[in-house]
């Protein structure tokens, strides 16, 4: 890796105070030089030999400078052309700690674009009151100013349910039972008159007030005479009544069951068979809303005989319990978590599936922001020291450093070119071209196989090899999401849905998809459909790079570079100068 042109020139900058100091004290400098001359003088040379080392990192051969570079013949090159043996290296790396650290489900991964940059933004606003505060005389460290505290570290990300209708094919059981109808009863016939007549005459109050009133209920009642008042005798002997009185009736009473001490009664039947139904009302409920087919029927009363009506009936089957499989869509909603969750809140719907009309949405996706917040204790105060001034007879000057990119850009640049040569397909001419994946879930089910950046696979036995994939992928940063569409539908409700992306072979290969394609104006296609291809090499040579954002991939770039701390080198320098005034005795 070739040294940082940024990181050159900021460690320059901290030599111009000794080449000054010794200007000043006459070992550089002539004897008529004034002390401004000689720091004018000591700047200029200080610029020409940044300038000048600037110059040298790209020359040819310079990659041999920089420490620990041990050039392009690596041992893991040989597995290059050997993929057998690459995959048994790998398996044993299997077994080693680090491995089982990396690949540990359980550990928590961020998404970047979430991580909480307040502190920095808070800094990049006012940057003189973190950098440039209470510079010190005479070249010592100068005062520390606290940096502004971060946010709460809270990290967040989407997850998802599902709301709407849900298809159902499950079986349905009832019970039917058959209804005999009769007509006529089974009942005790009792006779009486209303006047002393053949001695019944006192059983009609008896009928009237019978054990369990109003048991008995009176049938007809039948005039046959009337009382007489008077009578009158003829000399024949023949008797007729002068003077009438009240009728008489025979009444006949039925009553349900034998009364008991009453004498003369007649059991009647006229009870008969008029009809039989099977009565459907239970099924009817069990299997309404539904489309049901009669799976199975079984008797669970068979061969009984039973008293209907007063008359005893005999069937073979008295009661039957059905099975229905039954089809049909049913409101289903498995978003009660989510919105119970306090560190979560709605972000917006995707529908996934409408009814026939194309209009009404049968299936939402329901999106929620959720918040992962910081675990441990808060961190410790930081600060940051001021140290950019070197002063000489009490006139002082602020050291001036050059921000550079050139470092990024150039690690941009060559991580780019190896990209590149790994991903240039001769075939259809285009570069950095990426995979369509896709992970699926159940609507309203238990599989679940789209877990989201950093969430480990809740049923990970239940998912695919690409499902798997997609995880991996996916939280390794090396995917776009294209969208999220219905794969599988039953009368017309969405059951099973996918979600697609774009994954490539790095995070750089993907910000150039990203960026990139967002300059050229090329789309994604369809969360189906989409569309994961590269550049062509013409539309590549279109690309603005500078205009592209990598700081994703910046950190990657710079930590094997191991910049010193600026801070460090300050104090290094500072301490350099004191010692060089107290050995040539202040002077």
């Amino acid at each position: 890796m070739k040294p940082a042109r940024g990181s050159l020139r900021s460690g320059l900058a901290w030599i111009s105070p000794i080449l000054l100091v010794l200007a000043a004290s006459g070992h550089l400098a002539q004897a008529q030089m004034t002390s401004g001359d000689a720091r004018e003088d000591g700047e200029a040379m200080a610029r020409s030999l940044r300038d000048g080392k600037s110059s040298t990192i790209l020359s040819a051969g310079s990659e041999a400078k920089v420490p620990g570079f041990g050039g392009t013949e690596i041992p893991a090159k040989r597995y290059v052309d050997d993929p057998i043996g690459l995959t048994t290296a790998g398996e044993a790396q299997r077994y080693q700690e680090q491995y089982r650290t990396v690949v540990d489900p359980r550990r928590r991964v961020f998404d970047p674009a979430t991580i909480d940059l307040s502190s920095a933004s808070a800094i990049e606003g006012d940057p003189d009151r973190y950098l440039g505060a209470s510079p010190g005389i005479g070249g010592e460290a100068n005062t520390c100013s606290p940096l502004p505290p971060g946010g709460d570290g809270a990290t967040t990300y989407l997850e998802s349910c599902n709301s709407g209708s849900q298809p159902f094919d499950a079986p349905r059981t009832c019970t039917a039972a058959l209804s005999v109808q009769t007509e006529g009863r089974r009942y005790w016939e009792y006779a009486c008159e209303t006047e002393e007549f053949a001695g019944r005459n006192e059983m009609c109050p008896v009928l009237a007030n019978a054990p369990g009133s109003g048991s008995c209920s009176l049938e007809r009642s039948v005039r046959i005479g009337q009382r007489c008042l008077q009578w009158v005798a003829e000399d024949n002997g023949r008797k007729w009544c002068s003077e009438p009185g009240e009728p008489i009736y025979r009444q006949v009473w039925q009553c349900p069951s034998q009364l008991s001490g009453v004498l003369g009664g007649v059991e009647r039947n006229s009870a008969r068979v008029v009809g039989e139904t099977v009565d459907e009302a239970a099924c009817r409920s069990a299997t309404s809303g539904a489309t049901c087919t009669l799976a199975n029927e079984v008797c669970t009363a068979p061969g009984e005989t039973r008293v209907v009506g007063g008359l005893s009936v005999t069937r073979s089957c008295w009661e039957w319990q059905r099975t229905y499989q039954c089809q049909g869509v049913a409101p289903a909603n498995d978003c009660a978590a989510l919105e119970a969750r306090t560190d979560c809140r709605f972000s917006h719907d995707e529908c996934l599936s409408f009814d026939p009309d194309g209009v009404t949405c049968n299936v939402h996706d329901r999106w929620y922001q959720c918040t992962l917040p910081k675990a441990g204790t808060a961190a410790s105060a930081a600060y940051v020291c001021a140290g950019d001034l070197y002063c000489i007879d009490g006139e002082c000057t602020q050291v001036t450093r050059e921000a550079s990119t050139e470092f990024k850009d150039a690690m941009v640049a060559m991580n780019v070119m190896g990209n590149l040569r790994d991903g240039f397909d001769p075939d259809r001419l285009k570069i950095f071209s990426g995979e369509h994946l896709r992970c699926t879930r159940k609507i309203f089910g238990l599989s679940n196989c789209c877990s989201g950046k950093g969430i480990p696979l809740l049923t990970p036995f239940l998912c695919d090899r690409e499902d798997r994939e997609v995880d991996k992928r996916d939280d390794a940063g090396l995917c776009h999401f294209v969208g999220t569409y219905c794969s599988a539908r039953v009368l017309g409700v969405c059951v099973t849905r996918k979600q697609s992306y774009c994954c490539y072979g790095s995070k750089l290969v993907r910000i150039l998809n990203q960026q990139g394609k967002a300059q050229l104006g090329m789309q994604w296609g369809t969360p189906k459909e989409p569309d994961c291809e590269g550049f062509l090499i013409a539309q590549f040579q279109k690309l603005d790079l500078s205009r592209m954002d990598f700081r994703e991939v910046y950190a990657e770039f710079v930590d094997a570079a191991k910049l010193p701390s600026e801070i460090e080198l300050s104090l290094q320098i500072q301490q350099k100068i004191e010692s060089y005034y107290t050995s040539h005795g202040g002077t």
